[in-house]
């Protein structure tokens, strides 16, 4: 795993502070550092060729982070994809592996490269390693400007080594674990299917499915599992889409190699209709919430079946 964390950390930033150019006086806040949960969480070993994860429902906000914004928490909390963990536990009941992150993706979004950054929001020097794309520059990026509503969340610009400790210490923590757990159940059983979870808001102009299968076009996932969990889902009495309007962020891309000869890596990602669990305006669960869970298991048990089927 040191190889691949290499991979991602400049060479300038793998002892940062202080020897990132450019960047002076880093400090930890270590009073919020020990009283935060540990960035990235996982239930469950590997026993399955399925990994779960759920990248976009931590709930820990830090207080500093908080004090800084210039929105209050609600609206903070507009990305947020609430309780998507809670809703695969008995998906993970089942053998596959979890890993969530416990701190907000308006906080740290690790479905965006690492340093896929709007310089705007920084002041001081900007390192030649950080590399914008449009959504970056959109506000979107590892650290976001915006908040999922389209608000700006900062008073002020940041400093540059706020980002680089962000990205050290939490979106750093969530690729190494998620990638390790990968390449466990790889070595294990020649193969595995990543189902990367998230939550959608209802989109007033259009009709919304209920679930969006995301696999990148066909480039990150077979589609006979993306044509099974169309069928339970379906089955199950919800509409489904795919690839429209998420066709899968950067954690589907990147993770995403169906075409491995020899160990293949499936990616799909999953978005969920947050109405159908939950209040959007706040945040509580319905009853629709147990049904959806259950809906889940169920998909995740079909593509087991799958698996069992496919080596016999």
């Amino acid at each position: 795993m040191k190889n691949f964390m290499h991979a991602l950390l400049p060479s300038a930033l793998a002892t940062f502070p202080p020897t990132l150019p450019g960047v002076e006086g880093a400090v930890v806040d270590m009073a919020q550092r020990q009283a935060a949960p540990p960035p990235v969480m996982v239930s469950g070993t590997v026993q399955t060729p399925i990994v779960l994860a759920s990248p976009h429902s931590g709930r820990f906000y830090p207080e500093r982070f908080v004090q800084a914004s210039r929105q209050p928490l609600a609206v903070l909390r507009s990305g947020e994809d609430s309780y998507i963990d809670l809703l695969a536990q008995p998906a993970n009941a089942l053998g596959p592996t979890l890993v969530q992150a416990t701190f907000p993706r308006v906080f740290c979004d690790p479905n965006r490269a690492a340093w896929d950054l709007d310089t705007r929001m920084f002041h001081g020097t900007i390192p030649s390693f950080v590399r914008p794309t449009e959504r970056g520059l959109a506000g979107l990026g590892s650290i976001p400007r915006m908040t999922g509503n389209q608000r700006p969340i900062y008073r002020a610009r940041l400093p540059f080594s706020e980002a680089a400790l962000r990205i050290r210490n939490y979106w750093m923590p969530y690729h190494t674990t998620l990638a390790d757990l990968l390449d466990q159940t790889r070595r294990r059983y020649g193969l595995c299917l990543l189902l990367d979870l998230h939550s959608m808001p209802d989109m007033p102009d259009n009709e919304t499915a209920d679930f969006v299968l995301g696999d990148r076009h066909g480039a990150a996932c077979a589609n006979t599992f993306v044509e099974t969990a169309e069928r339970i889902v379906q089955g199950l009495g919800y509409s489904t889409a795919r690839n429209t309007p998420y066709a899968g962020g950067y954690i589907t891309q990147h993770y995403g190699r169906p075409h491995d000869g020899r160990t293949p890596q499936h990616a799909l990602q999953i978005e969920i209709r947050r109405s159908l669990y939950m209040d959007e305006a706040t945040h509580a669960p319905h009853a629709g919430f147990g049904r959806l869970a259950d809906a889940i298991a169920r998909l995740v048990e079909a593509l087991l079946d799958d698996f069992s089927a496919h080596r016999r």
